[in-house]
């Protein structure tokens, strides 16, 4: 029998993969153990070999990332989860801060914003643990709105601890307790407090420019967050919105503070630390509404002092006009709406509705009078002056004029206060009854008496009517003297009309029937802004006047009360310069329309009865071309209650109360 030869090199291929298998535990002198059978477990196809090789790497990819993941969910988790904490904290303390403030408690306010701000910086710390995420793409742009959160909420903070430290010495005017080692001396006086604030009010400018430092590096942080990244919600709590709300209140806390410092720089020069000063009160009644907030009808005069307020003389207006010897033609609105005035008197000077503009006109001609006072500005307010202050005073006494009070008299549906005056000024007697109207000169002297002598609780209330009166206009300010009118126009209390880049709207009525109607007549308006797809903008303004209370007696022969009679209403609509005019329906003359200040002026005339309601529509269209967010300033008339605006804009709904001058951006 012959052995076939065999052949080695055929299974070389198929064993080249093949290792013998070696254990190191195991000994040279142990048994040798039978090699396992390899030719089941090892498949010997090239191809079975190529496969499972091809499999590995994803394998191995996969494992890899696996444990990426995993390294970078602790990177995440564990700075975020140590973050948690002292950001919990921070929110705590602001919330707390917030709360204490809104109950004018400043010295908690105080201790809450440095506990703030010590958990603000720990949350920093922890935070920079996840500064690798901004070289993540997609995740960079969330960790840098976190970063811009965090350096805002910082600046904040550090706003509020210098404003609190400003307004400290004045907490008690303001209304805030504080602790009592920074407590100020129990001043006896409002006056006393009023010399005071003239004599320290200077010294905290550099404070406040740090504030204004603070709210602006918080603001362009803030600012540089897109709301749009972030969902509307998240487990039903709004996101976006509260992004929005921020950036919202930043830009308006920036804005107080930018309206706050002029004003805050006059009143050290307004209160006399400087040197004496005087000052015409000058009444305007918006029960019969005129350009700057209402008929001129009497006027005194204040003296102050380093903070002290001494009153003096108060006169009719009637009785300027009869010392004024010159004549002018009457301008042609008079002519032709007010009847039977063709000369223009001093009274009806106030054409123009931008204030200054109106009182450059009066003081020109009054300053041609001989003997009267050289006075160093014009202080006008309207009737709901006085009512708010007897709101917070309660009734007074005047001597030789009875007493008044803000309760409601319902012979007109009115505080008592406005149908007194208008009673005393107004209903005919037969008798002549000199410097009648006058008599707001001594009401103001009991009211400035009252206030410099009432208790601490009130000043706060005091403060708030008079700033509440410069921002919805019932309370104007008018210097002769540049840099004081500057301070005055920077805190918007100049009543000027104001230059503004997008839409504008004015709407200045003008009473020239003499009755006091505007008393029962209230205000709508309606603005229906359509933006076509090339920009152009029309719009639809339509105002709605309506007096439901009866006619009063308005006979001579019966010396009735005339206070709501035939209302005569000369309109002007102040609109963008370049506007062009489509329509005016409403309007008992052919619609006019001009430029005045910067402005295209559309004007039109109507009458409205007792117990009626008319409509005026203007349709026009705006120059240039628009895009969205539309802006627009609606400037409101002074000695004007609060107006509702219904705007609809390209079909979207949306309502304002307008109570001042007022920005707004439709989306």
């Amino acid at each position: 029998m012959q052995l076939k030869k065999l052949d080695l090199s055929e299974g070389v291929s198929a064993a080249e993969d093949v290792k013998p298998v070696s254990d190191p535990d195991v000994s040279s002198t142990d048994p040798v153990k039978p090699a396992p059978d390899t030719s089941k477990s090892e498949p010997t196809d090239p191809k079975t070999l190529k496969t499972r090789r091809s499999l590995k790497k994803p394998l191995i990819i996969l494992s890899v990332i696996l444990l990426l993941l995993l390294i970078t969910t602790a990177a995440l988790a564990i700075p975020a989860y140590l973050m948690m904490t002292p950001a919990k904290l921070t929110l705590s303390s602001a919330q707390n801060a917030a709360a204490a403030l809104q109950s004018q408690d400043l010295a908690a306010t105080q201790s809450e914003l440095v506990a703030a701000k010590d958990h603000l910086v720990k949350t920093q710390q922890q935070y920079r643990y996840l500064s690798w995420t901004k070289y993540v793409p997609i995740i960079r742009n969330y960790y840098l709105d976190g970063e811009r959160g965090l350096q805002g909420a910082y600046h904040a903070i550090e706003a509020g601890q210098s404003l609190a430290v400003a307004i400290e010495p004045y907490a008690d005017l303001l209304g805030f307790k504080v602790s009592t080692e920074s407590a100020q001396p129990d001043a006896t006086s409002a006056e006393e407090r009023i010399v005071f604030l003239a004599q320290t009010l200077e010294a905290i400018s550099p404070q406040l420019e740090q504030v204004a430092k603070d709210l602006d590096l918080a603001r362009d942080q803030i600012n540089q967050i897109d709301p749009n990244r972030y969902p509307v919600t998240v487990a039903n709590k709004p996101i976006r919105a509260n992004v929005k709300k921020l950036q919202e209140t930043l830009s308006a806390a920036h804005l107080a503070l930018t309206e706050a410092k002029p004003l805050i720089a006059l009143l050290p020069d307004l209160l006399g630390q400087n040197g004496e000063k005087v000052y015409m009160l000058l009444f305007q009644n918006d029960a019969e509404l005129r350009p700057t907030g209402g008929f001129m009808t009497a006027y005194a005069y204040v003296k102050v002092d380093r903070g002290k307020l001494t009153p003096l003389d108060s006169y009719d207006i009637y009785d300027l006009d009869a010392r004024w010897n010159k004549i002018l033609p009457a301008p042609d609105p008079i002519k032709k709406y007010l009847p039977l005035v063709n000369n223009w008197n001093l009274r009806d000077m106030n054409l123009s509705p931008d204030f200054k503009v109106s009182m450059e006109t009066f003081l020109k001609h009054y300053q041609e009078i001989p003997g009267v006072r050289q006075i160093d500005g014009i202080i006008a307010l309207d009737t709901q002056v006085p009512v708010e202050l007897l709101k917070v005073l309660g009734p007074i006494g005047v001597g030789g004029w009875g007493e008044f009070s803000a309760e409601n008299d319902p012979r007109c549906d009115c505080p008592q206060v406005v149908y007194a005056l208008e009673n005393i000024a107004t209903r005919p007697t037969n008798y002549i009854r000199e410097d009648r109207k006058a008599v707001l000169g001594p009401l103001m002297h009991s009211i400035i008496a009252n206030a410099m002598g009432s208790p601490k609780s009130t000043w706060p209330q005091l403060l708030n009517v008079g700033l509440n009166a410069l921002k919805e206009k019932h309370l104007l300010l008018y210097f002769p003297q540049e840099s004081s009118q500057t301070s005055a126009e920077g805190f918007n209390a100049a009543g000027r009309i104001r230059s503004f880049e997008g839409d504008y709207l004015h709407i200045n009525d003008t009473n020239f029937a003499g009755a006091k109607s505007n008393m029962f007549i209230t205000q709508t308006v309606e603005q229906d802004i359509t933006l076509d797809a090339n920009g152009s903008v029309t719009k639809t303004v339509t105002i709605t006047y309506d007096n439901p209370h009866p006619p009063s007696n308005c006979d001579l022969e019966t010396a009735g009360l005339c206070l709501n009679g035939v209302y005569r209403d000369w309109v002007r609509l102040y609109v963008p310069k370049g506007s062009t005019l489509t329509e005016v329906v409403g309007s008992e003359v052919a619609a006019v329309t001009n430029e005045d200040l910067g402005k295209t002026v559309f004007e039109a005339f109507f009458t409205l009865r007792p117990q009626s309601s008319s409509k005026l529509v203007f349709t026009y269209q705006l120059p240039d071309t628009y895009s969205t967010p539309f802006p627009m300033l609606i400037q409101k008339q002074p000695g004007k209650p609060n107006i509702t605006h219904s705007i609809i804009f390209n079909g979207q709904p949306v309502e304002y109360t307008v109570q001042g001058d007022l920005e707004i951006t439709l989306p």
